[in-house]
């Protein structure tokens, strides 16, 4: 969810990125790969607690497994966006 966001607000920062000084879209979208990381990494640790008793714990452990590695990619693509509005940002000054 914090991807998508993201996503959607890449076509509408640049211009406020050019009329400031601040690089509005990279603080969001490193703050956007703080909180996807800090995700996977509740995930990782929360889930053997809050676990189902009827689920088998290789199923837990799957699910965690994924759910950490989801938060792993997504924060790379944040993380990779945030370096690039850095370092593009197509403005005329």
């Amino acid at each position: 969810m914090i991807w998508a966001v993201n996503m959607q607000l890449g076509p509408i920062l640049p211009d406020v990125d050019c009329r400031s000084p601040l690089h509005i879209s990279a603080i969001i979208s490193f703050a956007g790969a703080a909180l996807t990381a800090l995700s996977g990494v509740a995930s990782w640790s929360w889930a053997p607690r809050l676990g189902v008793a009827s689920a088998p714990a290789h199923t837990i452990d799957f699910a965690r497994a994924v759910s950490a590695l989801s938060a792993c990619l997504f924060t790379f693509a944040l993380a990779m966006q945030s370096i690039a509005s850095l370092v593009l940002t197509g403005c005329e000054r």
